[in-house]
């Protein structure tokens, strides 16, 4: 029989990390005539083919997005992006914030039929901390931690070195099964290319390049997923991937905004999908390579004039129709708001537009060579090359824009279009002098640490190489601080100081129209997209036939 998950007002959502004195979730069925059939599949695009599957090495979206299907995590989000439970049926804080108790579900099993234990979570625990993992996503989460220990098989006790206010959301990975990872390391081993899990849908097959299918787990501890089948199929392009819908071939596309201008008053495409809208839980920036490499961005005025000279709302009217949101700070607003629309606080940020960008160069002494119309400092052009994601419309789309925007305050910007492999490995080494990418941060605002915090270098997310000690203090201090007002002003301040600094310079966020087929019921939106969040998946299931 199928279950949804109940709690009780007591696990009411966690604000800015609060932390809950104890959870306990109720389980109860829907009536019998409310439950959906079972059976079909359903199939969702991606723009780029997984890094890897393994839960614990999966730092980039689309990894995440098949492994969180296929492994269960103690704790998860809703569509809220409230704190629910999965694998855990309750936890308990210590009166001094150091220890968090968890309680596990009785009867849960791996896909292979061996039960999932404590053990498990303190395997996936020691194996995140491992470097030869490169767990990316989650190390930062866990290296608060002093020790994780199994009392017994139910029981997971995780010991902090101080009060760690996102304790919990560090807890949304999926477990790994020790009794088949232990000794996987392999790029190619089992764990990272056909992994077991305990999650709702069991690993199918990976066609290099084409597909990852995704299978229903029957056994799954909360009932079935209705779906017989997921399947994840790898298309770059976002006109292809509109093709794909109307010839049928995929259930969901994200559409651009010319895309969907040229559909949204067509009957025959309304006939078959529903509209899916939503402000995504992601944001465009730049990252500027600022740790002396390159001649340009380790002078933050320098990196605040190219900022000023982005017209980020006109760009949002002309070639998104209107359909998103420009931001000046690094923090969603669904996170931390920190102005209207996500703007500047009043007296936060400087003047914008190409002549404010021309006065900080000049300042900075990067003059005009009237010659070539090319700045130029102690003999040097400023010239240099931004990274982009070449499959991705909106990235290629802003660069070019951008490009023309720096060309007028005297900048020469090339464009380096790359794949999403080579693109994610050169932000890893280093090896670039400015980036355009995108980031989908968590629900708490500590997430963003990983951007900014100098722990993070080397081998970390903070791809701009940026270092501040201040910025290092107030995210220090807002990880052990409960109270989530005092919480809230520290993170605002690493918001002025980021802004001021500009390392990474955020752009806009886009607001997500997407198409979905007709024939699926209870496909939930969030600002985490209609997958990232739990049920999710779980709980889609065909409601018609194809019209």
């Amino acid at each position: 029989m199928r279950r949804d998950h109940r709690w009780r007002a007591a696990c009411a959502a966690l604000a800015l990390g609060i932390l809950a004195a104890a959870c306990s979730p109720e389980i109860a069925p829907p009536p019998a005539d409310m439950a959906p059939r079972d059976g079909g599949r359903f199939v969702f695009p991606l723009r780029a083919e997984p890094a890897t599957l393994d839960f614990v090495d999966a730092s980039d979206q689309f990894s995440a997005l098949v492994t969180r299907l296929i492994g269960d995590s103690l704790v998860d989000f809703d569509a809220d992006l409230r704190v629910v439970p999965r694998l855990a049926e309750s936890w308990e804080f210590s009166a001094d914030g150091k220890r968090l108790t968890f309680r596990l579900r009785e009867g849960v099993k791996f896909h292979d039929g061996v039960p999932l234990t404590a053990d498990d979570v303190v395997f996936t625990w020691r194996r995140i901390v491992d470097p030869r993992s490169h767990a990316l996503a989650w190390l930062d989460g866990f290296l608060p931690i002093d020790r994780v220990v199994a009392p017994d098989a139910r029981t997971v006790q995780v010991t902090y070195r101080e009060p760690y206010a996102p304790a919990l959301q560090a807890w949304a990975v999926p477990i790994q099964p020790r009794h088949l990872c232990e000794q996987d390391f392999a790029v190619d081993g089992p764990c990272r290319r056909a992994p077991i899990g305990s999650g709702p849908f069991r690993f199918g097959s990976w066609e290099a390049g084409r597909r990852v299918v995704l299978h229903a787990n029957t056994d799954y501890w909360a009932g079935r997923p209705h779906l017989d089948s997921f399947v994840f199929q790898v298309i770059p392009s976002q006109e292809t991937t509109l093709q794909a819908l109307l010839a049928g071939e995929i259930d969901y596309a994200p559409l651009t905004p010319v895309q969907w201008s040229a559909y949204e008053q067509n009957a025959a495409f309304a006939r078959r999908f529903d509209t899916v809208r939503f402000v995504p839980l992601f944001f465009y920036y730049i990252a500027w390579r600022g740790d002396g490499s390159n001649p340009f961005f380790s002078d933050p005025a320098v990196r605040r004039a190219l900022a000023a000279a982005f017209d980020r709302d006109a760009y949002i009217g002309a070639v998104w129709r209107g359909r998103g949101r420009a931001t000046r700070s690094l923090f969603h607003p669904a996170v931390l708001p920190t102005g209207p629309e996500g703007g500047m606080d009043p007296g936060a940020g400087e003047a914008e537009g190409p002549e404010a960008a021309a006065r900080l160069l000049d300042e900075a002494g990067w003059r005009l060579d009237p010659s070539t119309g090319v700045r130029v400092r102690q003999g040097v052009e400023f010239r240099f090359t931004l990274l982009v994601f070449g499959g991705g419309e909106d990235h290629v789309m802003f660069s070019q824009v951008a490009q023309e925007s720096l060309r007028q305050v005297g900048v020469a910007m090339a464009i380096e279009r790359l794949d999403w492999a080579t693109l994610r490995q050169r932000l890893a080494d280093g090896s670039f002098q400015a980036a355009l990418s995108g980031i989908v941060p968590g629900a708490d605002p500590d997430d963003l640490r990983t951007m900014l915090h100098s722990s993070q270098l080397p081998g970390g997310r903070n791809y701009a190489a940026f270092r501040d000690a201040r910025v290092d203090a107030w995210l220090d201090e807002a990880r052990r601080t409960i109270d989530p007002d005092r919480r809230r002003d520290l993170y605002l301040e690493v918001d002025r100081r980021t802004r001021l600094l500009q390392p990474y310079t955020p752009l806009f966020y886009p607001l997500q129209n997407a198409a979905l087929s007709r024939r699926f019921g209870d496909v939930v939106a969030s600002p985490r997209g209609i997958l990232d969040h739990y049920p999710g998946a779980a709980k889609i299931h065909i409601v018609a036939e194809a019209p």
